[in-house]
């Protein structure tokens, strides 16, 4: 298995952490763009962004970099892939769609009401950008959740985001891409437990993991910061793979990150219902809560290789048919053999 890492050819410019100044006021309505006259806050630092196909462990991790000290993960935000339908917009229309966008709560479009965060005092900040950007816009919004956990760095992770690496550099030039990689068995398994993986075949859910892995990959020669790792390592070897990370990172390991079971309680404890595209009901919290139950429990190593105990042979080639090239480049045993 190769990992990679592809380090910036570039300079950034970190600052410290932006913390308002305390005695500001709210203003009771999301109406006023009146010219502001705060600067656009700049990078305050390596961000780490975690990409890989649903059920692959990203959630683990996020919640693990969410227990150092330093940084503030925040529960997956959805837009960052969705910021494509701004194009060509400029001036002030794009600062109010902007806002929309994210402040939104669909499926699939914004998680705003996981994250938190007031939208009256979320738009007065926008509105006080001496110059608006959606550089801007995502740096102001991210650096209010670090601020309220009290932590100088934020970092981001939707499964989307894979799909968009290239472009969520552009728009936030300090991201560190971080790919977590699962055996496409497990994966498959594990989403043969959701609401969605319920209504896919063995072979669409193979095509997925076979897609998703594949574009991250694709993408890494397109970013300056590419790691990658296996879920597998990270399960059996968690502090191995967290210093790597670290280092990554450019930040100090911190032994906080191994017990990761209060950010993953806050986590879970951020879910509610989530309204689904077009007004078609509800994903119900108690869903969204079971599927990450393990984030408040201790490693499991027994979930490494599920699909020696719980898949059929049947199912198990039908998945090592599709994903078999990926699998050999990343180190994965191909059971029927050459394929």
């Amino acid at each position: 298995m190769t990992r990679k890492q592809i380090y910036d050819s570039g300079v950034i410019r970190w600052s410290p952490r932006q913390i308002e100044p305390s005695g500001t006021t709210r203003p009771a309505t999301g109406t006023d763009e009146s010219p502001g006259d705060q600067a656009a806050p700049e990078a305050r630092g390596p961000m780490p962004v975690l990409v890989g196909c649903p059920r692959s462990g990203t959630t683990l991790l996020t919640v693990m970099l969410d227990s150092h000290p330093q940084i503030a993960m925040p529960p997956e935000t959805a837009f960052l892939p969705e910021l494509k339908r701004l194009a060509g917009r400029e001036g002030p229309s794009l600062r109010r769609e902007f806002f929309a966008l994210l402040t939104t709560d669909q499926w699939g479009v914004s998680n705003w009401d996981d994250i938190g965060i007031d939208k009256g005092e979320y738009w007065r900040r926008l509105c006080a950008l001496r110059s608006f950007s959606i550089t801007a816009g995502l740096r102001v919004l991210l650096g209010m959740y670090a601020d309220r956990l009290g932590k100088p760095l934020f970092g981001e992770k939707t499964p989307a985001d894979t799909h968009c690496m290239p472009q969520i550099e552009e728009y936030l030039p300090e991201a560190r891409f971080i790919h977590v990689v699962r055996d496409p068995r497990d994966v498959v398994l594990s989403l043969r437990k959701t609401s969605a993986g319920l209504r896919r075949s063995i072979e669409e859910m193979s095509g997925i993991w076979a897609s998703m892995v594949g574009i991250a990959k694709s993408s890494a020669q397109r970013v300056r910061h590419y790691h990658e790792l296996r879920y597998e390592d990270l399960v059996l070897d968690p502090e191995t793979e967290l210093r790597k990370i670290c280092v990554f990172l450019h930040l100090d390991y911190a032994d906080e990150m191994l017990d990761y079971r209060a950010s993953g309680a806050r986590h879970i404890g951020h879910l509610g219902d989530r309204p689904i595209a077009n007004g078609r009901g509800k994903v119900p919290r108690q869903l969204r809560a079971r599927l990450h139950e393990n984030l408040v429990q201790p490693l499991r190593k027994d979930r490494v290789h599920n699909w020696r105990r719980e898949m059929s042979a049947e199912d198990r080639a039908k998945v090592e048919t599709i994903t078999a090239p990926l699998m050999r480049e990343l180190g994965y045993v191909i059971e029927g053999g050459s394929r």
